[in-house]
């Protein structure tokens, strides 16, 4: 594996090239790859074997072989080695939606609300895709491209069955985008945890920023920033139901 912060090019089980560092999150980093023999380009997350076992990273290639869809990355192999495991999946193009704001600035309403029923539609098909509905639990601007006006997410290390997220002793999200109910441990998550992160993404798309206290622009209707309120409400109850039911109320407008 490359050291940090070293240039020397790395082959990787004799397949892969390992290129620049994409990013990196709370337990590996992901790294663009070339593959040697196909001369198509992989991202390849390595995960310290110091950070997790082999069932918990197991886990979401195990949940990405469940999500058949086009903006989500499809997941083609794992592979382990003394100090890694690595998880090699389809590299999709694009930049973050937090890099898209902090070049360009905020977005029109218009476009908040196109990408906002893109990003509905993703977190939908998780929902149903699958006999338990598998929670995200983590969505926010980082792990959302934007390719030629489509919006794609990738990064699933949070994402869990229904049942598998209320039973884990520890809870992670990004402050901002995380539901009240994820700070606590007793609390229930279910789809309406995923409800409010998308309104703290709509929020970010226009204001800039994850403050809960971030004003809005004038510009903005009166009917957009009831739907960002109901998504984020503190009471579970008071939100939307589904992320399907976010989109209707996007699409009205």
């Amino acid at each position: 594996m490359t050291k940090e912060g070293s240039t020397e090019e790395k082959i990787l089980f004799g397949k892969y090239r390992l290129l620049h560092k994409l990013g990196t999150g709370r337990t590996g980093t992901v790294w663009l790859a070339l593959h040697l023999g196909l001369e198509e380009y992989r991202a390849i997350k390595c995960v310290p074997r110091t950070c997790a076992d082999y069932e918990t990273f197991r886990r979401e290639a195990l949940i990405l072989k469940e999500l058949q869809h086009p903006e989500i990355p499809m997941i083609y192999d794992l592979e382990e080695d003394p100090e890694y495991f690595y998880l090699i999946e389809e590299y999709l193009q694009g930049y973050s939606l937090y890099t898209l704001i902090k070049c360009q600035g905020t977005l029109k309403q218009a476009d908040a609300v196109r990408y906002g029923m893109q990003i509905c539609g993703l977190v939908e098909y998780m929902h149903s895709a699958c006999k338990q509905p598998i929670l995200y639990l983590d969505l926010q601007p980082h792990n959302l491209i934007i390719c030629n006006g489509t919006v794609k997410l990738i990064d699933f290390d949070h994402a869990a069955s229904c049942l598998d997220a209320n039973q884990e002793e520890q809870r992670y999200g990004t402050v901002g985008c995380a539901a009240p109910e994820q700070y606590t441990s007793d609390g229930i998550l279910d789809q309406r945890t995923d409800v409010y992160a998308i309104g703290a993404v709509l929020r970010f798309m226009t204001a800039g920023t994850l403050r809960e206290e971030a004003g809005q622009s004038a510009a903005l209707s009166e009917v957009f920033e009831r739907i960002i309120r109901k998504c984020m409400d503190s009471n579970m109850e008071k939100r939307y139901a589904s992320a399907g039911e976010v989109e209707d109320a996007l699409q009205a407008l």
